[in-house]
């Protein structure tokens, strides 16, 4: 790839995150912009060979990075999503059920009161399943890639796996001294989705220096293993501690307490990606997914095909009761 088309990819991203921070409340994402980016930039660094080769082929000149808030853009036109993106697990609960945790018939989304797999632990399971089917077209194939490159970063973010308070949006709490976060109204989700990250002043970069110190000290590389169910439960463990310590306000000896835990939980969210993406992608000669996404083309996806950048024309993103390497190869 030339020096040009480099600056020029850059320059786009920036805008697409820009769009997206002007028009959506900042509570609305896990993690933020900058945190899926930061479990994508750690997933990238762990790609074999052989997975980066045929992600080339599924989105030429783009990075993990650059699709990694896509299923938080696009979700006003794919409403049937929404609950994707978190499983609310009841807080006394033991753990994950699939039946009590991934049917929700009583919301107001697309398909709720038809879909028994709508949480986010079923469909990192469904797409996967897609990502790695050789029959599959290739325009699902990618929509498969970008839903888990957001999903798995999602599930490990606590909050995003206790039901509890709408996993913490209805908890209201002050944060460094102000009581709004972006101008909206802080609460405990927003501050573990986004908050507590910011405050350490670090750019995405320096971030991903920080996680990549972290999980090379504790050997998180020796937890990359694990189901979704696995992790659902690891978070909602976790989510059940930050709940009950909750703090009457966010000050510094909280972010101190805490930012290790958001930081394991980004490591190990691209760890996991990672190991996900190889299994998925990393056995599959490259001459045969060439050939196989160039003779399996989708007669009707849904939804017509988006160009980069087209994304971004979401103004506007609705979630009522729960108000992100490089691959080209030289």
């Amino acid at each position: 790839m030339s020096n040009g088309d480099q600056r020029t990819g850059r320059v786009k991203k920036f805008v697409a995150i820009f769009l997206l921070w002007s028009f959506i409340p900042v509570q609305l994402f896990a993690w933020g912009p900058k945190g899926h980016e930061v479990v994508a930039d750690v997933a990238g660094s762990r790609l074999t060979w052989q997975t980066r080769k045929n992600l080339e082929l599924l989105i030429p000149e783009q990075s993990l990075s650059w699709i990694a808030n896509w299923a938080d853009e696009i979700r006003r036109q794919r409403d049937e999503s929404y609950d994707w993106h978190f499983v609310d697990i009841p807080e006394d609960a033991d753990g994950f059920n699939d039946r009590r945790d991934c049917f929700r018939p009583q919301d107001r989304h697309k398909n709720a009161r038809t879909d028994h797999q709508n949480c986010v632990v079923d469909r990192i399971e469904i797409f996967k399943r897609v990502l790695a089917d050789e029959n599959a077209p290739r325009e699902q194939r990618v929509e498969a890639l970008k839903w888990l490159v957001h999903f798995i970063a999602d599930l490990h973010q606590p909050l995003h796996a206790i039901a509890e308070a709408h996993g913490g949006n209805d908890i209201k709490l002050p944060a460094f001294g102000s009581p709004e976060c972006d101008d909206y109204p802080c609460n405990l989700h927003s501050v573990w989705d986004s908050v507590l990250l910011e405050h350490s002043g670090l750019s995405e970069r320096q971030y991903v220096n920080r996680v990549e110190s972290l999980i090379q000290s504790e050997q998180l590389q020796q937890k990359a293993g694990g189901t979704p169910v696995d992790w659902a439960n690891e978070s909602h463990l976790i989510a059940r501690t930050i709940v009950e310590q909750r703090p009457d306000a966010i000050d510094e000896a909280y972010y101190k307490a805490n930012i290790r835990v958001v930081d394991e939980r980004l490591g190990l969210a691209g760890i996991r990606l990672a190991r996900l993406l190889n299994d998925a992608l990393g056995n599959i000669p490259t001459s045969r997914m060439k050939k196989d996404l160039s003779t399996r083309r989708s007669k009707n996806t849904g939804a017509r095909r988006r160009a980069p950048g087209d994304e971004h024309r979401t103004a506007h993103i609705v979630r009522g009761d729960r108000p992100s390497n490089r691959i080209h190869l030289s």
